[in-house]
């Protein structure tokens, strides 16, 4: 086992509410009757207490962005615990996003900020969507994966002792296990654990409780462990088991871990999304098998092209700016679009060509962003129905426009974009822009860097 010190990440688990309910799921998510939030008090005092750990502090859930205060909590974790560089954004399109964020990683978390700074673990919903920009400037860290592509999960809800295995056999392969040697310690509402699954099942199954959160708690040691450790004999993570798919949305659970769901009312048993392991293979504990890939390690497979909640759902046109609609008129346009983008053109003559509208929908948008298109297939602007400088202006700001001139000037200049030719043929649209940041970081792991930047470059020839 380790020391959470020693650990490249812990993370503050805000709410279980999810928008999936996974095969065994980490967090067990669909089997509370009732999803938690954490308060804003016990947040700060969960980001002040790591504030000397020097490594990544991540928002973790559930689906963190889905937390009614996650602006809140993400603003300041970056404010009181930033990472010393964050790259540019170009705000061009995005053809690929897992394999953005994958480089992303690369540069900005393991190069510059040296692992240290502010992570998100998301499924890429549309909660995450809505904040695509804040998290795109805040975070030094992305874990994402919106398990649309297959993803092995292995069976969290199983007891030791339905299997059988002696104490003699069980205490090296629990303090070699993969979840606590690999992943994470954690912070819950209900205080601070050396292991993410120990805080996860604390909050299933109504324990006792975590440390007191407070600065250092990270710094405590096996030997220090103490009673935390009576949430290994619940858990499967350091059994070797085939994993399931995520997306069957099934739990594997052993006889006693089916006896206390059934004790606390679990809506996904109830649901019959439970199935009983009878007879399971053990692992013999001489060495813990490498399960990475079970959970989806290859990043280009993390954000499938078919991810609605991130891809432009539709595109409509509004009447150009000639016919001199007024502004009531404009915000009732807005409010009947049908679309979740909208173009506005910049003459009665100019529309959007078909071919483009259906390659911007296989592309990532930033819906804080306004972009300019220019040339025959279409000219004007376009911009998401939901913007933050929409929603800001409100209706008597768009009512009281007098031209289509002042509702344009809604976005601020480094929220406008002129869509680049050929704008989803860049596999990676930042990567000059990250370059020059990079060379010009005073910092000393240049070769480091470079090597880096040579590593994504050969990975797009």
């Amino acid at each position: 086992m380790r020391s959470p010190s020693e650990m490249r990440i812990i993370e503050i688990d805000i709410t279980n509410a999810c928008i999936h309910q996974c095969s065994n799921c980490t967090r067990f998510c669909g089997h509370h009757k009732t999803p938690y939030f954490m308060e804003w008090e016990m947040f700060k005092k969960s980001v002040d207490s790591l504030l000397e750990y020097g490594r990544c502090i991540g928002m973790m859930g559930g689906e963190p962005t889905l937390h009614p205060q996650f602006e809140r909590f993400a603003r300041y974790l970056a404010e009181v615990y930033p990472g010393q560089h964050h790259v540019p954004a170009s705000n061009q399109p995005i053809p690929v996003f897992s394999n953005y964020i994958r480089d992303k990683n690369y540069l900005q978390h393991e190069c510059l900020n040296r692992h240290r700074g502010p992570g998100l673990m998301s499924a890429t919903s549309k909660r995450y969507f809505q904040h695509f920009d804040l998290i795109q400037k805040l975070f030094s860290y992305q874990s994402i994966n919106d398990h649309n592509n297959p993803s092995l999960h292995q069976p969290v809800l199983v007891s030791r002792k339905d299997l059988g295995i002696p104490d003699e056999a069980w205490f090296p392969m629990r303090d070699n296990c993969f979840f606590q040697n690999q992943w994470s310690a954690s912070i819950t509402p209900k205080g601070a654990f050396f292991c993410e699954v120990a805080g996860a099942l604390d909050m299933l199954f109504n324990g006792p409780g975590g440390w007191k959160v407070e600065p250092g708690w990270w710094k405590r040691t096996p030997d220090e462990f103490g009673d935390q450790l009576q949430w290994c004999e619940l858990c499967g993570g350091a059994l070797f088991q085939q994993g399931r798919l995520s997306s069957e949305e099934i739990d594997d659970v052993s006889p006693s871990l089916l006896k206390k769901l059934e004790e606390i009312g679990s809506p996904k048993l109830r649901r019959g999304a439970v199935s009983v392991l009878q007879s399971i293979p053990a692992y013999d504990g001489k060495e813990m098998p490498n399960i990475r890939r079970r959970y989806l390690s290859d990043f280009t497979k993390r954000v499938s092209a078919c991810n609605q909640a991130i891809y432009p759902e539709g595109i409509a046109s509004l009447l150009p700016a000639s016919d001199g609609a007024s502004g009531v008129q404009r915000n009732q346009m807005l409010a009947q679009a049908e679309a979740d983008w909208l173009f506005l053109p910049a003459s009665p003559e100019s529309h959007l060509d078909g071919q483009l509208i259906e390659r911007l929908k296989k592309v990532v948008l930033n819906p804080e962003v306004l972009y300019r298109i220019e040339g025959p297939d279409g000219n004007g602007w376009l911009f998401y129905r939901r913007a933050k400088a929409l929603r800001q202006a409100g209706f008597d700001g768009i009512a009281h426009c007098a031209s289509w001139e002042e509702f344009l000037h809604f976005w601020p200049e480094e929220q406008k974009c002129v869509l680049a030719d050929g704008f989803d043929r860049f596999q990676n649209p930042d990567l000059e822009v990250w370059t020059t940041y990079a060379q010009g970081a005073a910092t000393e792991h240049q070769d480091e860097i470079e090597r880096c930047l040579k590593k994504i470059r050969s990975d797009y020839q």
